[in-house]
C-alpha cells in the first residue's frame, strides 16, 4: 500500500497528461500507424487483413486493430483513442518504479521517474496515439523481467515489443543477447549444453530460459511470413511511399548520419546525461567513486548494436523516437551510477536536479527555420493543433478551397484521419505553380529557406498565428 501512495502523484500525472490531451488530433506518423490503421480494421468489422499498399509501412497493424477494437466499444472518438492508451501509461510508470527501486534503492529509487517521464522524447510520444509509448511499456516490462527474474514480465513484455513494430522486434533481438551477457556467463557450460555433453538438469535449465522469449519470436515470425505471403515483401519495397527512407547512403552520406546520430544523443537535453557520465567516468578513473553498472551498460551496448546500422546505413531512419530505448538504457545505466556514489547525499540530489532540470526544458528548445526537428519527439508541438484549428476557421471563413491550398507533412490528411470529425477535405502538396495559397508553418520540415525566400517576394502574407515558439503562416499567390 505504500508503494501505491508513493506511485500515486505519477499517476495521476499520467492521467491528468492524457486529459488534457484527449482531444488532441492524431499527429505525425501516429496518422498513419494508429488512425488509418484503425479506420482500415474498424470499416471492415474488425476483420484481420493486408492493409492497403498506401499504409502499409511493414510494422505490425496491432495498434490500429487495438483502436478499432476501442472505437466498437466505446465509439469512434478522439478521446476513446487517447483513453487507450492509460494502461500503458500507468504500466510504464509502475515498470519505472521497480527499477528505480532495484537500481537506486528505497531512498533514490522515485527520482528515475522524472528523469524518465519529463525526457522530451518520450514525453512527446506520451502525449500521441501512436506505438512507441506501447514499445517502452513492453521493453521496461521485458527488463525489469530480466533483472528480476520474473518470467511472465519478460514474456509479456517480449511478446508486446514483437507485436507492436519492427523496431519492436529488433529491440527484443537485443535483450535476447542481453539476457545471456548478464545470467549466462559461463560460456563453457553453453558450449557443452549444445554439444549435448552437460547434464540434463542444466540443459533443461537453458531450455526453460529461452522459452520465455519464444511467444514474441514466434510472433514476430509468423506476422513476417504472413505480411510476406500476402503483400509480396518485407521491410520495404521500391514502390512504396516510404522507400526513399531506406535508400543506401554512400560515404558521405554516412558520414552525414553519423554526425545526425550524434545530434540525436545530444539534442532536447540528452547533452547533460553525457557529461554526468563523462564527469563521473572521470571520477571513477581517479578511484574516487565507483564505475558504471556492467549490466546496465551491456544492455546500452546491446541495443546500439541493434538500433545503430539502420540509423547510419539508411537515408532517412535516425528519428529520435527510433533510438527510445537506448536512450532509456543510458538513463537507467546514469541513473543508478548517480544513487551507489558512496554518501554524498547532496551530490547526488543536486545531479538528478540537474538532470529532471536539463532534460524538462528540452521540451521548449525550438531550433530556428532551416532546421529539422522531429516535433514528435518534444512537447513543443502541443500548441500546433490549436493554431492549426484557428487557421482552418480563417479559411473557411474566407471560403477558400481547401484543394488550392498548398502545404506539407503533416498537413495533408484529412480532417476524419486526424480529427475524427467525418470531414473529407485536404489541403494539396506544396507547388508554387498550381497553388493559390500555401499553408506554412516551422513544424512542416519539407519547407526550404528558398521556400520562403520565393513565399516573401512573391506572395501576400494574408494569416499569421503564433504560440510558444510553433507558428503558422498562410500566403496568397
Amino acid at each position: 500500500m505504500s508503494s501505491f501512495f508513493r506511485l500515486l502523484p505519477f499517476f495521476l500525472y499520467g492521467i491528468g497528461l492524457i486529459c488534457l490531451v484527449q482531444h488532441n488530433p492524431f499527429f505525425w506518423d501516429s496518422v498513419q500507424l494508429a488512425s488509418k490503421h484503425a479506420h482500415f480494421f474498424y470499416e471492415n468489422g474488425l476483420k484481420w487483413a493486408a492493409l492497403p499498399p498506401e499504409i502499409d509501412s511493414g510494422h505490425p497493424p496491432i495498434l490500429g486493430y487495438y483502436l478499432a477494437v476501442v472505437w466498437s466499444v466505446f465509439g469512434k472518438s478522439l478521446p476513446a483513442a487517447h483513453w487507450a492508451m492509460l494502461p500503458f501509461v500507468l504500466t510504464t510508470i509502475w515498470m519505472l518504479y521497480r527499477l528505480g527501486l532495484r537500481l537506486g534503492g528505497e531512498k533514490w529509487g522515485l527520482w528515475l521517474l522524472p528523469i524518465v517521464l519529463l525526457d522530451p522524447v518520450f514525453a512527446g510520444q506520451s502525449v500521441l496515439v501512436g506505438p512507441d509509448l506501447i514499445l517502452v511499456c513492453c521493453f521496461l516490462l521485458a527488463t525489469e523481467g530480466l533483472l528480476g527474474r520474473n518470467r511472465w514480465f519478460v514474456s509479456l513484455g517480449i511478446l508486446g515489443l514483437c507485436i507492436i513494430s519492427t523496431r519492436g522486434m529488433m529491440t527484443a533481438g537485443a535483450l535476447f543477447v542481453w539476457r545471456f551477457l548478464i545470467q549466462s556467463p559461463n560460456w563453457r557450460a553453453i558450449i557443452l549444453i549444445l554439444k549435448g555433453l552437460a547434464p540434463k538438469k542444466a540443459f533443461y535449465q537453458f531450455v526453460w530460459d529461452l522459452v520465455v522469449f519464444l511467444p514474441g519470436f514466434l510472433a514476430a515470425f509468423t506476422f513476417l511470413y504472413w505480411h510476406q505471403v500476402t503483400a509480396g515483401w518485407t521491410g520495404f519495397h521500391p514502390d512504396s511511399p516510404w522507400s526513399p527512407a531506406f535508400q543506401r547512403v554512400d560515404t558521405p552520406g554516412l558520414f552525414r548520419n553519423i554526425l545526425i546520430f550524434g545530434w540525436r544523443w545530444l539534442d532536447f537535453g540528452r547533452v547533460a546525461v553525457w557529461l554526468i557520465f563523462i564527469g563521473l567516468y572521470w571520477q571513477y578513473l581517479r578511484k574516487k567513486s565507483p564505475g558504471p553498472s556492467r549490466d546496465m551498460l551491456l544492455l546500452l551496448l546491446c541495443l546500439l548494436v541493434f538500433l545503430s546500422p539502420s540509423a547510419l546505413l539508411y537515408k532517412n531512419l535516425s528519428a529520435h523516437r527510433y533510438l527510445l530505448p537506448a536512450f532509456l538504457s543510458l538513463h537507467l545505466l546514469v541513473f543508478q551510477w548517480i544513487a551507489h556514489i558512496p554518501k554524498q547525499r547532496f551530490r547526488k540530489t543536486i545531479l538528478f536536479a540537474i538532470l529532471i532540470t536539463v532534460l524538462s526544458s528540452g521540451n521548449f528548445w525550438i531550433y530556428p527555420r532551416g532546421i529539422s526537428m522531429d516535433w514528435d519527439s518534444t512537447l513543443a508541438h502541443l500548441p500546433y493543433h490549436r493554431l492549426r484549428q484557428d487557421a482552418l476557421v480563417f479559411l473557411e471563413q474566407n471560403n477558400v478551397d481547401f484543394q488550392t491550398v498548398g502545404s506539407a507533412f503533416p498537413n495533408l490528411n484529412t480532417g476524419e484521419n486526424l480529427l475524427l470529425d467525418g470531414d473529407t477535405r485536404q489541403f494539396s502538396e506544396l507547388d508554387f505553380k498550381r497553388n493559390a495559397y500555401i499553408f506554412a508553418s516551422n513544424i512542416f520540415n519539407d519547407f526550404s529557406e528558398a521556400d520562403y525566400v520565393l513565399l516573401h517576394r512573391d506572395w501576400s502574407l494574408v494569416y499569421r498565428s503564433g504560440y510558444a515558439g510553433v507558428w503558422i503562416e498562410i500566403y496568397r499567390r
